[in-house]
């Protein structure tokens, strides 16, 4: 019982530093950080975990602790993607507005399939880009693009914490995220206790040996 409750202690350890980066992630979801830079600050953070993981304890070789450990971490990668998802998803549910929006800034190119829009309504800039036009429903595909002075329908949030996103992918996002976010951290969990399990057995063997 007692070896039963440090495996779920340590396992327990290792998802929390996992889930506390998937919730400082959420910034990305917002207006504070560019459309160009999210990719960037979403890898910075990424690799916080398993900095903080290979500190808290130290290995020189590649056993089975770190095999399952280099496991939830990749897996958590998914995980910061679904709560960041999740995350403006519920904003928009909650207290956003759709809008009919002109097209008032085109950023990026076709060729880049990175083009997002700055928008205004009734003149009025609204908060952050919408990085999706009507029509392109692949990722990272774009077949479809707006120019300057097009009407596009968006909800945006009126507090202006998150960008402003189409009906379509609002909608998605609240029927699906929060089943992506449960799965994702069920299995990062199974990751991380067959990770405390290996560091138990490690423990078991080293204290054999003396």
């Amino acid at each position: 019982m007692q070896r039963s409750g440090s495996v779920l202690a340590r396992a327990a350890a290792y998802l929390s530093v996992f889930l506390v980066a998937a919730v400082v992630n959420i910034v990305v979801a917002t207006t504070s950080v560019r459309p160009d830079l999210v990719a960037v600050v979403g890898v910075l953070i990424w690799a916080v975990p398993i900095i903080v993981l290979y500190v808290a304890a130290p290995w020189s070789y590649l056993n089975a602790r770190v095999v399952w450990l280099l496991g939830a971490w990749f897996a958590s990668a998914f995980l910061m993607g679904m709560v960041a998802w999740g995350f403006w998803a519920l904003v928009l549910q909650q207290r956003g507005e759709q809008v009919t929006a002109v097209v008032a800034e085109v950023h990026g190119g076709s060729d880049k399939g990175t083009t997002t829009y700055s928008l205004t309504r009734d003149g009025v800039p609204i908060p952050g880009r919408l990085m999706t036009w009507p029509g392109n429903d692949a990722v990272f595909t774009e077949e479809a693009w707006g120019s300057l002075g097009d009407r596009v329908t968006v909800i945006h949030d009126p507090d202006g914490l998150v960008d402003p996103r189409l009906p379509g992918e609002v909608a998605e996002a609240v029927d699906t995220a929060p089943l992506m976010v449960g799965l994702m951290i069920v299995g990062v969990a199974g990751l991380c206790v067959k990770a405390a399990r290996a560091r138990e057995r490690e423990y078991g063997a080293a204290r054999q040996g003396r």
